[in-house]
């Protein structure tokens, strides 16, 4: 997405500019801007993402949940200059260190909250989308990328331990094979490699914007039943992080039998 939201469109600001809140037709878009960081998440960002993800949820006028990026890309990762949050820090207790500095607990809770959302939610991403976006994404049912994207996460090529929790997800959303070389190896994906390893569900031009260029696939979620789509991604979950006997019992459960 570049620029801002055309005339016409509903559109409000979060408590800080660094988030944009773009209601269109039944879509909440959370568009990072932050774009001279090429978006890098700060530890406000997190808390202000996982506050905005909690209220989309309860939001009834709300379908489908979007995140996206304007600038040059959708996320860069974690901003590691930053000075920390600004004001009372409420997860003081809960910061892990790293050998680039404090990673905060936080960005593991507000992924865990995106993840679990009753509704549809889309990665749009363009540019570079890598570290904590890159983990984000992996907490959307669904990713549409640009065919020029740079995807992953490279850190284990310069030695560094990704403490993000999508080591957890990238093995439920894609083979072991697939896993070795995207984690093991830290290769970047372009749009084309997402789509053919089944991370990204779709490929777009990114013209004129990231979130134009979706629309089509967007409106189509917004289709769907709120409350199907919520029970089937519901017990899709359950399935996906419980055993096969604890998952035949809940499928048995769920059919009154």
């Amino acid at each position: 997405m570049e620029g801002t939201p055309r005339s016409g469109v509903q559109r409000r600001v979060s408590d800080s500019t660094a988030l944009i809140v773009d209601d269109r037709g039944g879509v909440r878009h959370l568009v990072l801007n932050r774009p001279e960081k090429i978006n890098a998440i700060d530890y406000d960002q997190h808390l202000r993402l996982r506050n905005h993800f909690e209220e989309a949820d309860s939001d009834q006028s709300v379908k489908v949940v979007a995140l996206s990026g304007v600038g040059r890309g959708f996320c860069s990762g974690d901003d590691l200059a930053s000075s920390g949050i600004t004001g009372n820090d409420p997860y003081k207790h809960r910061k892990v260190d790293l050998e680039l500095g404090s990673g905060p607990s936080l960005l593991l809770e507000s992924c865990a909250v995106l993840r679990k959302l009753s509704k549809p939610t889309v990665a749009l991403m363009h540019g570079i989308a890598l570290g904590s976006g890159y983990d984000y994404s992996l907490s959307c049912d669904f990713r549409i990328v640009t065919k020029n994207i740079r995807y992953g996460d490279p850190r284990i090529n310069l030695a560094l331990w990704a403490a993000e929790g999508w080591s957890y997800k990238l093995p439920r959303l894609v083979g072991q094979a697939l896993v070795s070389r995207i984690a093991y190896l830290g290769e970047s994906m372009d749009g084309e490699m997402a789509y053919n390893f089944g991370l990204a569900h779709r490929v777009v031009s990114g013209e004129p914007d990231i979130i134009e260029s979706s629309r089509q696939f967007l409106e189509r979620l917004v289709e769907i039943s709120g409350r199907a789509y919520s029970r089937l991604k519901n017990d899709m979950l359950a399935s996906m992080d419980a055993t096969f006997d604890q998952s035949q019992a809940m499928s048995l459960a769920a059919g009154g039998l």
